[in-house]
């Protein structure tokens, strides 16, 4: 599976990196990728990598909220995010260390969207619009005000996408559960940087976009029965030739469009976790 030994690789190394830094074993905590069980993430880690590695334990979880507070009561001792996620834990949770090694080899994720493989002309011109958001800017100024600044502290508004009379509706699927990329405010109301990305993309199309809230397991079947005609996804390594890619822990007949962002991997643990050397 080319896509999931790409992701644990990154895994192993990015962790290998730690030894020196870590005064002992400790388990760590992560996201489960779409589509992969934890069986088969136990199977492949065991297998390739955890001879490799100074962690006793990973644990895979399926909501923000549930790795949180795994954290929180010590289920774990290590959270793996990239850094977006990981800014915004480090943000809103105190005695935390957000640590990234001089030596952490870089293995950024570049996030796309996906959709069903018939969607290529939608694709294509979604694609389209995220280039030129590149090019005039407008991707670098949302970052700025709903990811670099949510970091920070604030708290953007809800974005609420144009309505153009007669024209086709997407309808794109949010789980809340990568903050400040997707997540919803405590009012339930999608404020994140994806909400506001796609927003500006539909205007730029002259398209409707309605957003619905799924649980993030579900995304794949909400794509194939077309509960949503577009999701989020996340690649690892070379982003030159996302039109290529092909990964078998994809889900099949779906196709991505261009990365409109990349983040790098960082580590959040607690500030007295006996991980770190004193």
């Amino acid at each position: 599976m080319k896509k999931l030994f790409a992701y644990l690789a990154a895994l192993a190394l990015c962790l290998g990196a730690f030894t020196g830094c870590f005064a002992e074993e400790g388990r760590i905590g992560i996201l489960t990728p779409l589509g992969v069980s934890e069986d088969e993430l136990n199977e492949n880690l065991q297998d390739t990598f955890f001879n490799a590695i100074p962690f006793s334990d990973f644990k895979y979880f399926d909501t923000f909220n549930s790795l949180i507070l795994a954290l929180d009561n010590g289920t774990i001792d290590a959270i793996e995010a990239d850094e977006y996620l990981s800014g915004f834990i480090f943000s809103r949770m105190e005695n935390l260390v957000r640590y990234k090694p001089a030596d952490l080899p870089e293995f950024p994720a570049g996030y796309c969207m996906m959709l069903r493989e018939e969607d290529v002309e939608l694709r294509d011109r979604i694609s389209g619009a995220i280039m030129d958001m590149k090019e005039d800017g407008t991707l670098d100024a949302l970052k700025a005000r709903y990811i670099d600044d949510v970091i920070a502290g604030s708290e953007p508004e809800m974005v609420t996408p144009e309505q153009f009379e007669g024209a086709d509706t997407i309808r794109v699927a949010l789980t809340g559960d990568r903050p400040p990329m997707d997540y919803f405010s405590e009012s339930g109301e999608a404020i994140g940087f994806n909400t506001a990305l796609v927003t500006e993309v539909a205007k730029r199309l002259g398209i409707n976009v309605e957003f619905t809230s799924i649980d993030s397991g579900a995304r794949a079947v909400a794509l194939a029965s077309k509960t949503a005609d577009v999701i989020f996804w996340s690649l690892l390594g070379d982003f030159k030739n996302w039109e290529k890619a092909d990964a078998e822990d994809q889900p099949e007949n779906t196709i991505l469009t261009a990365p409109y962002i990349t983040g790098t991997l960082y580590y959040i643990v607690r500030e007295d976790s006996p991980l770190l050397q004193k």
